[in-house]
């Protein structure tokens, strides 16, 4: 397959690549493509996120356009952001930004200089003159929801789903809306030698609620076991954050004090997707039952914690 994929890029971009190495599987594929010592980062998305890869791609052209740190798309030999296989994919090639994960080191001290940047991408994006793929309700709560009646799960504990849910949606519902890059947590950014910081990954960007960027940033929390003190850890980085994110941005006191709704939105959301991608069957009702006894010990703290939550 690999070998399929070079003579493409060969065809369709003019570059000599020789090697073509395995990187991150998700939604997507990406790749490590190699040419005469210049390196790509080669992405191949299902034809069936079409709507939501040629969005990504008028972004971050728009963020280039800005001078915006990102990853600049290389185009095609036909000026094109992208090419499509015969089996029913997209591929996209981009610069490749020689650097190492944030999440790899995770230094508090990371987390002023990570507000600065988003930002910055936020008050950019809201001179963006395209429409944005908007995310309600549904997207954030009910296709869990959804998905939990569809395995079957325990009619007691689901109302327990739909009562936390709602109550979650009712707390961030009418948050200011604008750009989200929809999935920043700390494995999207990426900091290179020069303690540079550039975001990645915007496949997933909407018309949401910025603030659920800022979350997923400063969110430092086990999403699979509970810990009281991932709390306090995602306290400290969200006020180090806020010291560079203000400085681009202002926030209103219902999003400041959204932040500990969101993490807990965030189960829902992720969890959404993961079923999604991975299939009904790749989480059992252990597994479940474990997440809800996750959001029901962090309610418990955020009451103990934070005022009028």
């Amino acid at each position: 397959m690999n070998e399929n994929l070079i003579d493409l890029l060969r065809i369709n971009y003019g570059i000599d690549i020789t090697l073509l190495e395995n990187n991150r599987e998700g939604g997507s594929k990406s790749f490590i493509a190699v040419s005469r010592g210049e390196r790509y980062l080669f992405k191949l998305v299902p034809d069936s996120f079409s709507k939501t890869i040629k969005q990504s791609l008028s972004v971050l052209n728009f963020l280039e356009e800005n001078e915006f740190l990102s990853p600049k798309v290389v185009k095609t030999k036909s000026n094109q952001s992208f090419f499509k296989t015969e089996v029913g994919k997209i591929g996209v090639l981009f610069y490749y930004i020689d650097g190492d994960e944030v999440a790899k080191v995770d230094r508090v001290e990371d987390y002023s200089k990570i507000g600065e940047l988003v930002g910055k991408l936020h008050k950019i994006m809201k001179e963006y003159p395209n429409e944005l793929i908007e995310q309600d309700k549904n997207y954030f709560i009910e296709r869990y929801i959804c998905q939990l009646k569809q395995k079957c799960y325990e009619e007691s504990k689901l109302s327990t789903f739909i009562e936390y849910g709602n109550y979650l949606w009712e707390s961030v519902k009418n948050l200011p809306r604008g750009f989200c890059h929809g999935d920043l947590y700390l494995g999207n950014l990426l900091r290179d030698k020069n303690d540079t910081y550039y975001i990645l990954d915007f496949d997933t960007s909407s018309f949401a609620f910025p603030m659920y960027d800022i979350m997923m940033v400063c969110n430092r929390t086990d999403y699979f076991e509970f810990d009281e003190s991932g709390f306090f850890k995602s306290q400290d980085a969200y006020e180090i954050f806020l010291k560079g994110y203000l400085k681009h941005c202002e926030l209103t006191p219902s999003e400041i004090k959204s932040f500990y709704y969101l993490i807990a939105l965030y189960h829902f959301q992720l969890q959404a997707t993961i079923l999604e991608i991975n299939g009904l069957d790749c989480i059992n009702d252990d597994f479940i039952d474990n997440q809800l006894d996750w959001l029901l010990r962090w309610r418990n703290q955020c009451l103990d914690n934070v005022c009028d939550f």
